[in-house]
């Protein structure tokens, strides 16, 4: 399948409805890993039916369940499904991360913003050792929302991107130094993977990834856990088709939604393994 540009290109939120895991709840002050993001972190599925927080599971359960975490509650997953990098330090612009919050929840309830949740629990829980952040892929959708009306999609797109480029790289910069203040322990960045085929949008995501990797650099006992290369991989055999590979959810027609199936975020997953690993 192939998945118009103009409609697909920047919807980044990925997630699946297959396990069932508690909701931790953050009052743990011994817990090991924190997760921290939008959709991709979260787990969100548009197809969920059951809108609770525990009907999502996103890759940060999947590694605490490899790790032997997730039964002992030792992760804890602050993400918001629709949260841009701004909106993670200071409220704002984003794709919904508020509205979802107020009408689902998240895994792990707070007040203010994702940042302050983050600072607050580094600052009272010494016992953190892994840190997982994927962030960036709203800014893009954002950025979707403006050139949808323009005359030619992908020139609005290509005039646009470098100054969104430049904040999200700002504000990935403010992220990581205001989490390096209060830990020093591992920081693991999630590469966005992609969900079709188009030359525009891998163009896109290999853009992002790129500033990810440039601002992340800068900063010491960063990892990063390659979502892009690692579908890359997983569909190989299938054309590079990540619909045919069965990395995306089916949906009833026989197409395939932009979010990831359970194979899809155990890749996800075993991305970020592989990163710990080295």
């Amino acid at each position: 399948m192939r998945i118009t540009v103009k409609t697909s290109l920047f919807c980044l939120s990925i997630g699946l409805t297959v396990l069932t895991l508690p909701a931790f709840a953050g009052n743990e002050s011994n817990y090991r890993y924190l997760a921290l993001g939008d959709s991709v972190a979260f787990g969100y599925n548009p197809t969920v039916t059951k809108l609770v927080p525990d009907s999502f599971v996103g890759y940060p359960e999947l590694v605490a369940d490899a790790m032997r975490l997730a039964r002992s509650k030792k992760e804890v997953n602050g993400s918001c499904p629709g949260q841009s990098s701004t909106s993670f330090l200071y409220g704002g612009p984003d794709i919904g991360c508020e509205p979802f919050r107020a009408a689902v929840g998240l895994h792990t309830e707070y007040s203010g913003t994702q940042m302050s949740f983050a600072i607050s629990q580094l600052q009272s829980n010494k016992h953190i050792n892994l840190v997982t952040l994927s962030i960036g892929g709203n800014d893009l959708s954002l950025l979707q929302a403006q050139c949808s009306a323009a005359p030619s999609f992908p020139d609005c797109v290509q005039q646009a991107l470098p100054a969104v480029l430049t904040t999200y790289s700002q504000s990935l910069a403010v992220i990581l130094a205001g989490i390096r203040a209060e830990y020093s322990g591992t920081i693991v960045l999630l590469k966005y993977n992609f969900i079709n085929t188009d030359p525009l949008f891998q163009h896109v995501i290999q853009l992002l990834n790129q500033a990810m990797t440039d601002v992340g650099s800068q900063f010491p006992n960063v990892k990063f856990a390659d979502g892009y290369a690692a579908f890359e991989f997983a569909a190989a055999t299938s054309g590079g088709d990540p619909c045919v590979a069965g990395l995306l959810v089916k949906l009833p027609d026989g197409t395939c939604d932009i979010h990831p199936s359970l194979t899809g975020q155990q890749v996800l997953a075993s991305a970020v393994l592989v990163a710990l690993s080295h």
